[in-house]
């Protein structure tokens, strides 16, 4: 279980996603953190899965914890016009009305 100085971290498992994908089992939440995306390290270093109760409390931080992972990935929050996502730009398939 999680002691009070643990710290939410992502889970190294799943990189933060909540699921894993393999060639054995297919797809399904992730062992470590329960679907959660993120573990609790306590005070030794040890990793746990965050246990059901202590979400609440630690919501705002794993919100926080998202975004950050997000913004990682490129995410900005922001919705790009059509000729401006890059998928568009090398298929040439701009929806400008000029294809």
């Amino acid at each position: 279980m999680c002691d009070d100085n643990a710290v939410p971290v992502r889970c190294p498992s799943c990189d933060g996603y909540g699921w894993i994908s393999d060639l054995f089992d297919g797809e399904g939440d992730c062992d470590w953190c329960q679907g959660i995306g993120y573990i609790c390290r306590d005070s030794k270093g040890v990793d746990h899965p965050i246990p059901i109760e202590h979400l609440s409390a630690l919501a705002e931080t794993l919100e926080a914890l998202e975004a950050e992972r997000l913004r990682e990935l490129g995410y900005t929050g922001q919705a790009k016009k059509p000729w401006d996502q890059a998928i568009r730009q090398a298929r040439g398939n701009l929806l400008d009305g000029k294809d």
